[in-house]
């Protein structure tokens, strides 16, 4: 963390205005931008034995208001956002109160864009800022399908024709900030975004070391479509991957998907419905046989769904939002009364959470 610290002061000194024999006042303009949020989940179970609404990203302190905060700083050559708070935590190790989300500089190549640092991943349609969501709690593809971050280095382009955007890059292991050295695998990642008439399709993946096991190779594959609707707009988010050891034999697949109906009722307030499926074979990525002693690792799967409704409005200077949600799992997956082992097949949680953005 130090030395990407260190990195981020960096960029900022650089982009401070600079005068020299050749042009005053050649600074690039910063541009700020940031959030302040608070949220709580209460679950409607007992939840005594872990005080946790299970399988959460984020959202995952039961009966607890969680307060978070974020703050951006980039110009024409590069991006800092710097997290603060439980938010801080949770992608970190979990102490800290700061962890730095993005940093990275931008550098024009020709025809390409070349961004190099550390940067949210392509994968998947909900992003680790919660006011770019629309709900508040996560999706189960977005906790337990994809990674979160990549450092490397990533280039775009625009092709003019069959894509609108192109991107390639490669990065470190799976959300490792620091390479762990010469003999560590690389992943490497590409993205495309395209028009498909009044809709866009937005298609990426990641190939490479899962950055804990050198033997072990992950494939993860998602496309986002967004479509306006006469009623709503509708965006549905697929996901594949697979895990596979050895170069030949694979230890797990899991695939899901969401979709998403947002309407807007007013001009100050809108709701969001949300429901996905998400399968884990051979699980590599939920873990259901440490949670029920009914789960044979060799033949069974373990499956998530979820039913999520999000109404927001507009107050004051900020979006206030409440949510409703309804989980249900094929083993017991879900904790109920005072002892550690799992005892329901269902969650119902609700939650609450203001948003002030600049």
């Amino acid at each position: 963390m130090r030395k990407l610290t260190i990195f981020a002061l960096v960029l900022v000194f650089l982009a401070l205005p600079v005068k020299n024999s050749f042009a005053a006042d050649s600074a690039i303009p910063l541009t700020f931008s940031g959030y302040v949020v608070t949220e709580g989940t209460a679950n409607f179970g007992d939840n005594g034995g872990d005080n946790a609404n299970n399988f959460y990203t984020f959202s995952d302190d039961e009966s607890t208001f969680t307060p978070s905060a974020q703050l951006g700083v980039a110009n024409d050559f590069f991006v800092i956002d710097a997290l603060f708070g439980a938010m801080a935590g949770d992608l970190g190790t979990g102490d800290e109160e700061f962890f730095l989300h993005q940093a990275y500089g931008v550098v024009p190549v020709g025809a390409f864009t070349v961004m190099v640092g550390h940067m949210d991943t392509m994968l998947g349609n909900e992003v680790i800022n919660p006011g770019d969501n629309p709900n508040i709690t996560r999706s189960f593809l977005f906790g337990y399908s994809i990674n979160f971050q990549n450092t490397g280095v990533r280039a775009m382009f625009e092709p003019g024709m069959l894509a609108d955007e192109v991107y390639i890059g490669v990065s470190n292991g799976s959300d490792v900030i620091y390479d762990e050295g010469t003999d560590q695998q690389k992943i490497i990642e590409a993205a495309a975004g395209l028009t498909v008439g009044e809709g866009s399709l937005f298609l990426a993946m990641n190939y490479g070391n899962d950055g804990t096991d050198a033997n072990t190779i992950q494939q993860t594959y998602t496309a986002v479509f967004g479509y306006p609707l006469a009623f709503a707009d509708l965006t549905v988010n697929g996901v594949y991957g697979k895990e596979t050891k050895s170069g030949s034999t694979i230890d797990g697949e899991w695939f899901g998907f969401a979709t998403y109906l947002s309407k807007a009722i007013s001009d100050t307030m809108s709701v969001t419905v949300r429901y996905e499926y998400f399968q884990d074979e051979g699980d590599t990525k939920l873990g259901f046989d440490d949670l029920d002693s009914s789960f044979v690792n060799a033949s069974d799967d373990g499956t998530l769904e979820s039913f999520t409704i999000t109404p927001e409005m507009a107050v004051g200077g900020g979006v206030l939002r409440a949510e409703y949600r309804m989980d249900f799992a094929n083993f017991k997956a879900f904790q109920a009364g005072e002892g550690s082992t799992p005892q329901n097949k269902s969650q119902k949680t609700a939650s609450l959470q203001y948003i002030v953005a600049f």
